[in-house]
């Protein structure tokens, strides 16, 4: 076996954690889980949480501005079809990030 083939095998063995059952079941396919998946996504871009894979945090504030804009889109399209739980909660997280898009814009711009 070449060193190489010992990395490749090392590499693999480093991605199956101990009592690993193969791989997780996807979530439920639900509204909310959609919601915070782009409220998750908006929030990589805006650098307060580290990717997930990478490890590292980096800001793209006209991604977070575009995650903002699909949370709008996806509020004008599913209007009246939402229950009272679903409404809310995807106007807090459009409140969230908005007010963090502003912040960010205002430091972004020294502050003015």
């Amino acid at each position: 076996m070449s060193a190489s083939d010992r990395e490749d095998e090392e590499d693999e063995n480093a991605m199956v954690s101990e009592g690993d059952t193969g791989p997780l079941p996807a979530p439920p396919a639900t509204f909310d889980f959609l919601v915070h998946t782009l409220f998750t996504q908006a929030l990589m871009a805006l650098g307060r949480i580290p990717n997930p894979i990478t490890k590292k945090t980096h800001r793209n504030l006209p991604a977070a501005r575009h995650f903002v804009d699909m949370l709008g889109m996806l509020e004008q399209k599913t209007a009246g079809n939402l229950s009272a739980d679903e409404r809310r909660v995807l106007e807090e997280v459009q409140h969230q990030l908005r007010m963090l898009v502003m912040n960010e814009s205002g430091a972004a711009g020294g502050g003015s």
